[in-house]
């Protein structure tokens, strides 16, 4: 009787090991691959996050432009009519597209936008283009930030007008020093003069195409 030749299995053993052996090297490349991609994927989220929150942050440099101009200008009669170089409009536009975003082809109602980029609206036609302020100076980070002002008024001219409407603010003043109780003589009373709602729309352009815009409301 003839005895099993020891030397086939074990290069039958030998082959088998190597090919678990290739198997699980594939299987480990694949995930230190995957492990590779995550962490770019990871990196690249918060880098975009960093730059996001920088560009929030450089609209309040817009903002407090915006609002010293209105500052100097609240109680005068230059607020009763547009000023498209300084980024100034005395009503509403409906249908107003603050990000230039949606196109009218796809979105009718949108009948105006905002020359953000002096490119005269991206040149799209049929639309009313609104002009932004003048761009602030560029900071040390290289944000590009401009502002749009529109007083909330139905139209142009005096906000007391019978033709017009805008949204006010009426100021209370004293008020009663109980709390939890009602009375009728010592209910709070609102002051006899209003002042209309100012919005403040601030663009920023950043580094790697980054942009915000920041909405503030204020009232003179």
């Amino acid at each position: 009787m003839r005895a099993p030749d020891r030397r086939v299995s074990r290069r039958n053993g030998n082959g088998a090991s190597l090919l678990v052996a290739l198997v699980v090297l594939v299987m480990m490349s694949m995930g230190a691959l995957a492990m590779v991609r995550l962490v770019g994927t990871g990196l690249l989220v918060a880098g975009n996050f960093a730059f996001r929150q920088a560009a929030v942050l450089a609209s309040e440099n817009g903002s407090e432009a915006a609002i010293d101009w209105l500052s100097a200008r609240a109680a005068t009669a230059d607020m009763y009519v547009n000023l498209p170089a300084a980024g100034y409009y005395a009503n509403v536009t409906p249908g107003l597209d603050f990000t230039g975003s949606a196109a009218t082809a796809l979105n009718p109602a949108v009948a105006a936008a905002v020359d953000w980029l002096d490119d005269q609206c991206g040149s799209r036609s049929g639309i009313v283009c609104l002009q932004a302020s003048p761009a602030l100076p560029v900071d040390p980070a290289g944000h590009v930030v401009r502002y749009l002002i529109q007083r909330l008024c139905r139209t142009t001219g005096s906000p007391g007008a019978a033709s017009n409407s805008c949204l006010l603010y009426r100021s209370s003043q004293g008020g009663s020093a109980n709390r939890g109780q009602l009375s009728y003589g010592a209910s709070k009373r609102f002051q006899p003069t209003d002042t209309v709602y100012y919005r403040i729309t601030v663009h920023v352009r950043g580094p790697r195409g980054t942009t915000a815009f920041i909405q503030t409301l204020v009232h003179y």
